[in-house]
């Protein structure tokens, strides 16, 4: 079983991707068993997310793929700097949204803004990517990340805004390309965790929501995400062919 599933990693995708599900609706029943009035949106969203990261993690390090898959240390401090420029992402909703969380609040808003980088980035920048990259870069990068895209769509049926949701999709879409074209230039999944971290924390802190937003939000600051995620991706496409560029000089045999 476990040689199997470590050869096959679409297989190995749905497993984590339907177990991690399962393994968290239960936790919810089991709860509101006790108090029905918890609910995902408004008080176990940070909850479900740690049990996310924590099974696919725990997935990925019993079939000794953790590595392999980038859960290292980038190269060169390079690969972290290079991230500099899209924290604009975060600052720019900063911005806008300001602070909008209580004190009390924010711990467990942080526990879910940790939960969904490391258990996005495994599942779709490590797992799924492993799995798909032998058909080649471009559809490596767009294939997750349509899926990851429309993954957020779900959120309409736990509470989410339809309009949000749609633009969601469009945003996480051209940012699961960007972070895609990212680890591959790095080969380690790190940096991209901080920086997948960074941005919810700020999102949830500024919403006081666990990413499931059921408030309308104008289309103005919709527009303006989606078209800053665009740039993103183009940055990490620039930054993805440069260090392609860099490795074929670098494996270039000068004949004597």
């Amino acid at each position: 079983m476990k040689n199997f599933l470590y050869r096959h990693g679409l297989v190995l995708f749905l497993v984590v991707m339907i177990g991690r599900g399962l393994i968290g609706i239960l936790a919810v029943k089991g709860i509101q068993l006790f108090n029905p009035e918890l609910t995902v949106e408004k008080d176990l969203g940070w909850l479900i997310m740690l049990i996310y990261a924590i099974t696919v993690f725990l997935a990925v390090k019993w079939l000794k793929m953790d590595k392999e898959i980038g859960l290292k240390m980038p190269s060169s401090s390079k690969d972290w700097y290079v991230w500099l420029p899209t924290l604009i992402i975060p600052v720019t909703l900063a911005f806008y949204f300001g602070f909008n969380s209580t004190m009390g609040h924010i711990p467990l808003l942080l526990i879910a803004a940790v939960g969904v980088a490391v258990n996005e980035e495994i599942l779709f920048r490590g797992i799924l990517l492993r799995a798909i990259l032998p058909f080649g870069k471009a559809v490596a990068i767009i294939v997750p990340s349509l899926l990851f895209g429309t993954a957020h769509l779900g959120n309409i049926f736990v509470g989410a805004d339809v309009t949000y949701a749609l633009f969601q999709f469009g945003w996480t879409s051209f940012a699961g390309m960007a972070l895609t074209a990212m680890v591959l230039a790095n080969k380690s999944l790190l940096p991209a965790i901080l920086f997948h971290f960074v941005l919810d924390a700020v999102e949830y802190g500024a919403t006081g929501a666990y990413g499931v937003h059921s408030t309308e939000y104008p289309l103005n600051w919709l527009s303006v995400f989606l078209l800053l995620n665009l740039a993103f991706l183009l940055y990490s496409l620039f930054i993805l062919k440069k260090s392609t560029n860099n490795q074929q000089v670098t494996y270039t045999v000068t004949p004597l």
